[in-house]
């Protein structure tokens, strides 16, 4: 009966590989959710641009002018700190794909280890059964050519 030994560290890289990339995808997924954050935004600063022209065009007051200014500093903050979230969770996602690719690489050496042993441990079964036939074909011609 075939056994391989490294079974259990095949497992583990199995499990690892796995592990990564549950969290890959979580991570990416938290990048989209800021992407779309950060469309909002940009749509809200278009917005407040065009808001901010149609009320000097027909007069705007200073506290409006103010108000208007304050929201659009407020909105160029939120996009700066989305804008650094964003790149450190790049950061991230880089390192996590090469951990990712480093133990997908490792499970396919195991794998394919397994696969050789494996292929090692037939080949040797079927000699072994060979020989066995071998010997008793050599043994019944024996008594038949005793007879």
């Amino acid at each position: 009966m075939f056994r391989f030994r490294l079974s259990r560290l095949l497992s583990l890289k199995m499990s690892q590989e796995e592990q990564l990339k549950i969290q890959l995808s979580a991570l990416r997924t938290e990048m989209r959710r800021i992407e779309d954050s950060l469309r909002k935004c940009e749509e809200q600063l278009k917005g407040l641009q065009l808001k901010t022209l149609t009320l000097s065009s027909r007069g705007i007051s200073g506290l409006e002018l103010s108000q208007l200014l304050t929201y659009k500093d407020s909105i160029q903050a939120e996009l700066s700190l989305l804008m650094e979230k964003l790149t450190q969770l790049r950061q991230q996602e880089d390192i996590l794909r090469n951990q990712y690719l480093e133990a997908r690489k490792e499970r396919k050496i195991l794998q394919n280890l397994r696969e050789r042993r494996f292929r090692t441990y037939v080949f040797e079964q079927d000699r072994a059964h060979r020989l066995y036939l071998d010997e008793l074909a050599v043994r019944k011609f024996a008594v038949s050519k005793q007879d």
